[in-house]
């Protein structure tokens, strides 16, 4: 008997953070990609919009490359994929929703040269070495599912993002069904939802929030705006369904929330009552007790529909004395502070602001740890490797894991670049990636080195200080008095002083360099520079950017 090959598992993304998702599962040199998402910046990633997965292994390895499979359709776990598939050409599975989804992430150029593949979940599909199946998940966007992965060696379970809700918004339970059919038949390993392992019980029911929105709804008197997820697609049926329910009207602020709005619509996975609503443009003309502004903003985006109206920069509604505010999602980890910000703006122009941790606006669409322990008790896996999460999710969901009859060792706290080799009988981390981190800041797309987020850092902070000073490159001087450009510098007492002795080191180090014979413009710029930045550190204690321009005549 031959001896079966290993299964090598590299996760890109979502091990060492909230998002960015992404797994490679390679055997007998062909690979499928599990998820290609995003993650969203943290307070000191200055003037970047999203960071994505190091596609380094998978561009090496593209010709191994026969399919993309996506879960569901959240931005963690789709919003890379116009980044990938700018480096590589694959086709793309995914559940009628999530195809929807993606295709309006993606150019018409794009799109025409992919291949898409409906995964329908009551059947299998076979790629390459792995024979594939699905089982429907409940999650905070519908059309969610985890994946069985069969090779010869064992059968490998994702978990997708997943809760375990009994009555969900769409009528769609979790497929328990083919998830005790397949840990009947014996499960060699589970890679499972970490998120909200910290989370003891269960996670509450999505009609638990449709509740609340019910009374905030029935107390007002003025106008109200809800804030949520553009993909929250639960979340926009029931404030649909209860805003028709009152005799109200909704109003939809947002480019992405009105796309998902409109193909959710068409797909049938979401039903707008009639008449329900009004353009952006004609709310002026309704009663503002008959209103609901359903806006994109609940993490406190800078451009969001939410975030223009607390600024009061939003073309068509200005927040009012007595407006209810309610944002109907979490904060995403590193948003805190952007929603913060938001909230208290929203205040001081009179609003009522309601959030998830003081009105119950909102529920996790992951599991909680006695939901991990009903998922670990069906599969009753050999193997246990938490994913989508930080270091303490994962830690939390490894010990949720020992707990239920798993052994110890048998449990892999693996991290970004984690190369898992796994057979019949083993699963070790063999070695690991050097993954960089990839940063999209607008305009491009790269590895953006340490060093420039710290200059935007301390441009944020402290400013910066331009220094122009015209030399006589044959005579050697200096031919005018050096001039200063201060942008975000901050008040500093004795400024005038500061300024005239930095005159004095830029000429100074500028005769030195001449000593020295240094002639090079660049070079004497340089020598210039680190005595500026050493001298005001020295007396002021701040660090600007400091850049020096010799103009040679």
């Amino acid at each position: 008997m031959s001896k079966k090959s290993n299964l090598k598992v590299i996760p890109l993304g979502g091990l060492n953070e909230v998002g960015k998702n992404l797994n490679i599962f390679e055997k007998d040199n062909q690979i499928i990609i599990v998820d290609c998402g995003v993650m969203f910046p943290d307070d000191d990633m200055m003037g970047i919009d999203y960071v994505i997965p190091d596609f380094n292994y998978v561009i090496k390895n593209k010709r191994k490359i026969k399919a993309i499979i996506i879960t569901h359709g959240h931005e963690d776990h789709i919003g890379a994929l116009p980044f990938l598939l700018k480096e590589i050409k694959a086709p793309i599975y995914a559940t009628k929703l999530t195809l929807g989804l993606i295709k309006i992430k993606l150019s018409n150029a794009s799109r025409k040269n992919l291949d898409f593949f409906e995964i329908d979940p009551a059947q299998s599909i076979e790629i390459g070495p792995f024979f594939i199946d699905f089982f429907r998940v409940n999650h905070s966007i519908p059309d969610g599912v985890g994946l069985i992965i069969k090779t010869d060696i064992g059968n490998i379970v994702h978990s997708g993002d997943f809760k375990i809700d009994q009555s969900p918004i769409d009528g769609r339970v979790t497929d328990f069904s083919k998830i005790t059919r397949i840990g009947d038949e014996g499960v060699l390993a589970l890679f499972c939802d970490s998120t909200n392992a910290e989370e003891t019980g269960y996670t509450l029911p999505e009609r638990d929030v449709g509740k609340t929105l019910k009374d905030k709804f029935a107390r007002a008197d003025k106008r109200i705006i809800v804030a949520t997820f553009a993909s929250h697609i639960h979340r926009i049926q029931q404030v649909m369904d209860v805003a028709h329910e009152m005799g109200k009207k909704v109003a939809i602020s947002g480019r992405s929330m009105l796309k998902t709005i409109r193909i959710s619509s068409e797909l049938g996975y979401l039903k707008v009552p009639e008449d329900t609503i009004v353009p952006i443009t004609k709310i002026d003309e309704l009663p503002l007790k008959k209103l609901v502004i359903l806006s994109t903003g609940s993490q406190g985006e800078p451009l969001s529909a939410l975030n223009k109206m607390a600024m009061g920069e939003h073309a068509r509604a200005q927040i009012m004395k007595g407006d209810i505010v309610i944002i109907s999602a979490s904060p995403i980890p590193g948003n805190e502070k952007a929603i913060s910000n938001t909230i208290n703006m929203l205040i001081n122009q009179g609003a009522d602001v309601f959030y998830e941790s003081i009105a119950g606006v909102h529920v996790s669409g992951h599991a909680a740890q006695e939901e991990i322990k009903m998922m670990i008790g069906l599969l009753k896996p050999k193997y246990f490797i938490p994913i989508h999460g930080e270091n303490k999710h994962k830690i939390q969901n490894a010990k949720i894991a020992e707990e239920m009859g798993v052994d110890k060792k048998n449990i892999l706290l693996a991290q970004n670049g984690s190369v898992i080799k796994m057979n019949t009988n083993i699963c070790r981390i063999a070695n690991a990636l050097n993954l960089k981190t990839i940063y999209v800041d607008g305009i491009g797309t790269g590895n953006i080195e340490d060093m420039v987020l710290k200059d935007r850092r301390l441009l944020s902070r402290d400013g910066i200080v331009v220094a122009v000073v015209a030399i006589d490159e044959a005579n050697r001087k200096i031919v005018n008095v050096p001039d200063f450009i201060l942008k975000g510098v901050v008040y500093i007492q004795d400024f005038n002083k500061l300024l005239e002795d930095c005159r004095k080191i830029i000429i100074n180090s500028a005769e030195k360099a001449f000593e020295q014979n240094i002639s090079n413009a660049s070079m004497i710029e340089q020598f210039i520079n680190e005595n500026l930045e050493k001298h005001i550190f020295k007396k002021v204690k701040i660090r600007p950017i400091v850049s020096t321009k010799v103009i040679t005549v």
